[in-house]
């Protein structure tokens, strides 16, 4: 009985030690992640908006329950929106496909990104949706990509949904 009350002290223990350690790995790591995930976030928001520029621009991650995430560019000396930028996602074949979509203050795509996909067929990454300049989704302005029918259906849903939200966000 005593012994089995000694293994379980030292159990105890050792949990309460590498609780301890694994507390401290992650209160010295999580700022370097977070400004790590904020880096990406830039980065794609570049891409997507290549007009961003932060010596004039604001960029304020604004509350939609309709998407995933939303940036809202604004000048800095008026305040005037400039653009909206989404994060959104949709079912396709193999899982979710999530995109990043820039909109600007004339309802038109600037640029897309496609972020997440676990789709088999086609390269969906790199498929030019022909979206670009475009300020509706319809049969001729969106180019699907041929065999992949439930991911271009996935895209095209994520380019409703981000268009239908900046009519919301930018006026």
């Amino acid at each position: 009985m005593k012994k089995n009350l000694f293994t379980g002290l030292i159990l105890s223990v050792f949990a309460l030690v590498c609780g301890l350690l694994l507390a401290g790995v992650n209160y010295f790591t999580s700022p370097i992640i977070e400004a790590r995930q904020n880096e990406e976030i830039n980065e794609s928001l570049e891409i997507v908006y290549p007009l961003l520029d932060t010596s004039i621009h604001n960029v304020t991650k604004i509350e939609n329950s309709e998407v995933d995430s939303a940036y809202l560019i604004t000048l800095k000396s008026s305040s005037e929106k400039v653009a909206v930028i989404y994060v959104v996602s949709s079912a396709g074949y193999a899982g979710n496909i999530q995109m990043m979509i820039a909109i600007d203050s004339s309802f038109e795509v600037t640029g897309y990104k496609v972020l997440v996909t676990n789709e088999t067929k086609g390269d969906i990454t790199t498929h030019d949706f022909g979206m670009i300049g475009e300020s509706e989704v319809n049969s001729t302005t969106f180019d699907a990509l041929a065999g992949s029918t439930f991911s271009s259906k996935a895209v095209k849903n994520c380019f409703t949904i981000a268009l239908a939200e900046a009519r919301v966000d930018l006026v």
